[in-house]
């Protein structure tokens, strides 16, 4: 056997030291330069005996709710859809940097230029706060929403269908 340190065969029994935090196999002579020489353990019956520790307790798996349709908090109300620019008009009126609104609804600075360029969706929660701090309406109605868009369009509301948007190929005979 060699040893780990100096690579030279060692004569007699190899003792283990502690090195760096590793526990080597190594020669007499590297055994009296290392930290810390370790005993190895007789092979009699230890003085202490074994306690089991007990086995960690199965959770029941937890349900994760599916995550909110983009646009649509609940079946009544959504966020209107030029959130970003909203937040960032009514902040840059006030004067205000992203890091003084977000320590005024309690959230982080980079939340705040996240949700302004559109990059994240505000939940009910903070679109809430963010309407009180700012003075601003991010959250409508889905019937009133529905209803400017339509008039904004001047056409009636209508559903897209499979049929409006697919583009068939003509059968070849």
């Amino acid at each position: 056997m060699r040893c780990e340190i100096c690579g030279s065969i060692i004569r007699g029994k190899p003792r283990k030291a502690l090195v760096e935090g590793a526990i080597l196999l190594v020669c007499e002579e590297c055994a009296a330069h290392s930290s810390q020489i370790i005993s190895t353990p007789s092979r009699a019956r230890p003085s202490k005996p074994l306690v089991s520790l007990p086995l960690p307790r199965e959770r029941p798996p937890t349900r994760r709710k599916a995550p909110p349709v983009r646009g649509i908090i609940s079946e009544e109300y959504m966020i209107v859809e030029d959130y970003g620019g909203l937040i960032k008009r009514a902040r840059e009126q006030r004067g205000w940097t992203q890091e003084d609104l977000a320590f005024k609804i309690g959230e982080k600075a980079s939340f705040i230029g996240k949700l302004e360029t559109g990059k994240v969706y505000p939940s009910f929660e903070v679109a809430r706060k963010l309407e009180h701090a700012l003075g601003i309406k991010l959250i409508t109605r889905a019937s009133e929403a529905g209803l400017s868009q339509a008039q904004a369009g001047g056409e009636s509301q209508t559903t897209l269908t499979l049929g409006d948007i697919a583009i068939f190929k003509e059968k070849r005979s």
